[in-house]
């Protein structure tokens, strides 16, 4: 019997968990939250910005540019138009078939992971460098999108 009442009162939870989700306005720009370090003119430790501009109710246009700082500067930039749905986006590669960035928005960022086979040249970045970490949002406005890889 309450195998039962579970049931049914089960697609009205569902019915409220949903409602209950804030759909996140995305648009903005983002910094990587992150301490580095410089020296001189150089930076130790990761740094990296992200760009969003929402389309529709269903999708975004995405830049993200990450680096890995001193010594190689190695870096990784992704310009993009995604699905939106539930406060994420997904970013596949076909030159990377194992690539998957995932980007979980809320009021105040977005969580970016990162999946691929190899670490060491995933998702067509640099050598090890990976985009994963917490981005603050820094400003609601809307942002100039452009390829990140021209600034």
């Amino acid at each position: 019997m309450k195998l039962f009442a579970f049931l049914l009162l089960l697609p009205i939870f569902s019915f409220c968990q949903s409602k209950l989700l804030v759909n996140v306005n995305p648009t903005g720009s983002y910094k990587l939250n992150v301490k580095t370090i410089t020296k001189g003119e150089d930076t130790y430790g990761y740094f990296g910005d992200i760009k969003v501009k929402r389309l529709n109710n269903s999708k975004i246009v995405l830049t993200l540019f990450v680096c890995k700082g001193a010594p190689s500067y190695n870096s990784g930039s992704i310009w993009d138009t995604l699905e939106f749905k539930n406060n994420k986006a997904v970013y596949f590669t076909e030159d990377d078939t194992t690539c998957r960035i995932t980007f979980t928005f809320n009021q105040r960022g977005v969580s970016v992971e990162q999946q691929a086979a190899s670490p060491n040249f995933a998702c067509g970045f640099g050598h090890a460098v990976d985009a994963y970490g917490y981005y603050r949002k820094t400003s609601s406005k809307i942002p100039v999108i452009k390829d990140p890889a021209e600034d």
